[in-house]
């Protein structure tokens, strides 16, 4: 029997919730903490050019609800986090500039941006898991509606994944996962 390491376990312990307990109230300095170790995830060519919009006010909860079709995840959770892509990213300046004989990163940054999100959102999600919260992980939005709710810039601004958090009034359910042997190959 082979023993889990803390995050091994934390990882297998980690389902999504659709339904939250709609009481638990998330502190703004327990958010950051977990924000700021999410944001320590990877990021390609390290431009970091994710942002997150933590929303807790449960009337604009309600508001977004029209773009998602997920009532009782933004309604019943302590709060939802949307992670956009912010396309005029002041971090540092891009390793590749167009003109220079290689412009990958302003021809993929879109694609690079939804990878980077990934990473962030999953580290999010795992930081929560360890501070006693669980999150579901949500892609089906209308993001042009969210633009316009949430009044985002969005020439600067893609929304991209939004993870609601809280403590499950329902607990998560294990996924059906594909054997490993369909995963993975190895030559």
């Amino acid at each position: 029997m082979t023993i889990q390491s803390p995050v091994e376990a934390m990882m297998n312990a980690r389902h999504s919730v659709r339904k939250y307990d709609g009481q638990t109230k998330i502190e703004p300095a327990e958010m950051e903490t977990m924000l700021q170790t999410a944001f320590l995830a990877p990021t390609a060519l390290n431009q970091q050019p994710i942002r997150a919009l933590v929303i807790t006010d449960l009337a604009l909860r309600k508001q977004l609800c029209v773009a998602t079709g997920n009532i009782s995840q933004l309604t019943t959770s302590s709060a939802v986090v949307l992670f956009v892509l912010d396309r005029e990213n002041h971090h540092q300046k891009p390793a590749f500039q167009a003109g220079q004989g290689n412009n990958m990163f302003s021809q993929q940054s879109d694609m690079l941006g939804a990878l980077d999100t990934g990473l962030v959102a999953m580290q999010f999600m795992l930081v929560a898991k360890d501070h006693g919260y669980d999150t579901n992980p949500m892609t089906g939005f209308d993001a042009a509606e969210f633009t316009s709710i949430l009044k985002l810039d969005a020439q600067r601004y893609q929304p991209l994944l939004l993870v609601s958090i809280g403590k499950a009034a329902v607990a998560g359910k294990m996924a059906d996962h594909q054997p490993l042997s369909t995963l993975v190959d190895y030559r």
